[in-house]
């Protein structure tokens, strides 16, 4: 089915987020269920209703939001086991999500942007209901050398 705004194969996010981590990996991953997220980026339209979103598990929000600012990998585990990030660890997986902005956007599709990273059981309706109206839907397994892995599923209008 086709979708407003294309979701991207796995070539294309190690390509962009091979930019901010290095030894990355990305394969295709088996869908979770939404208890399973930890945090959700809401995408916005310029008219600000909430187009597509990006779900993470807690393994990947401790892991990839450690590795943007280079904190130790004890850190990111730490977090993981306690699912608690810190406040900086949350600063970092919003500068992610803004970044995956471009995981969305193609020459042909609409503009978005980050509407805001929230943990998963904050996320107002309106953007939660786009699970359920969704076109489309990807997940991803990525590992982050030295920090390990993590799952992200993509929602698109």
């Amino acid at each position: 089915m086709s979708t407003l705004y294309p979701l991207p194969d796995g070539a294309r996010v190690k390509a962009l987020f091979g930019m901010l981590f290095d030894g990355l990996e990305v394969k295709a991953g088996a869908a979770t269920d939404a208890a399973s997220n930890a945090y959700v980026a809401v995408f916005v339209a310029d008219d600000g209703k909430p187009v597509a979103l990006c779900a993470c598990d807690i393994a990947f929000a401790a892991n990839g939001s450690a590795a943007l600012s280079m904190l130790p990998p004890a850190v990111a585990k730490e977090a993981a086991k306690s699912k608690q990030l810190t406040d900086v660890m949350v600063a970092n997986l919003a500068e992610i999500m803004n970044i995956g902005t471009r995981l969305l956007l193609t020459d042909t599709s609409p503009h978005l942007k980050l509407d805001r990273v929230y943990p998963s059981a904050g996320v107002p309706p309106a953007a939660a209901a786009v699970t359920g109206a969704a076109q489309g839907r990807v997940d991803f397994d990525i590992n982050l050398a030295k920090y390990g892995g993590g799952h992200l599923t993509l929602f698109s209008l």
